[in-house]
């Protein structure tokens, strides 16, 4: 089965809660499920794991900070989806940052646009926004996803660095192709001579060089 990219909402049919609460590995972490998914809150597809079947998606939860932001692993099954949703526009997200943090997601998010794409946001600041409840804190990362093949894409990561510098959250995340592979842009700026490519179906080294010409 082809896996669904990370960092996509994954949006359970109502009528299937009860059977993707239950393949969570224990009682507590399917109690959690049961009641996020009652609220009406998404999973997040993740990457494939040792153990997860092949006809099913896998996917998570990310609690709040109320609860320790424990991460649980699930699985959805094609039948048991209502729909996938790309991960949320920074822009709109912004609204949940600190407002130092805000007017630089704004400042990134017009950039992207003028760039010819939609920098997207994941992580601790997309839960917030998602769910209402508290997940960031002085210590979060804003993560960020913008596409590897974007025409712009050396522009975006050249501002990355310089937004930053004014920035109280760090500012972290990924470029993504189309596929679901996706480099952590740090490590893509600083150019070793293999880079960790994660997937839908798990993380490999690959040769920037390689995935650079791919990427063209």
């Amino acid at each position: 089965m082809t896996g669904l990219r990370r960092h996509r909402w994954v949006h359970v049919r109502a009528d299937a809660r009860e059977a993707v609460a239950g393949q969570c590995r224990d009682e507590a972490s399917g109690q959690a499920v049961r009641r996020c998914l009652a609220l009406g809150w998404p999973l997040v597809a993740r990457a494939r794991a040792t153990g997860d079947r092949a006809d099913f998606h896998p996917a998570g939860l990310c609690l709040p900070l109320a609860e320790g932001r424990r991460r649980i692993a699930t699985e959805v099954h094609p039948a048991q989806m209502a729909g996938v949703e790309e991960p949320a526009p920074l822009e709109v997200v912004a609204g949940v940052l600190p407002p130092q943090a805000r007017a630089v997601a704004h400042e990134l998010a017009a950039l992207a646009r003028t760039l010819g794409f939609t920098a997207r946001a994941f992580g601790s600041a997309a839960w917030q926004w998602r769910t209402g409840e508290a997940y960031l804190t002085p210590a979060s990362d804003l993560d960020l996803l913008a596409p590897a093949r974007a025409a712009g894409l050396a522009r975006w990561l050249e501002h990355l660095a310089a937004h930053e510098a004014r920035s109280p959250l760090r500012l972290d995340g990924e470029i993504e192709d189309e596929t679901g592979d996706a480099v952590n842009w740090r490590e893509w700026v600083a150019a070793p001579a293999s880079v960790l490519v994660k997937s839908p179906a798990g993380a490999r080294l690959v040769a920037r060089a390689a995935l650079a010409e791919a990427w063209r």
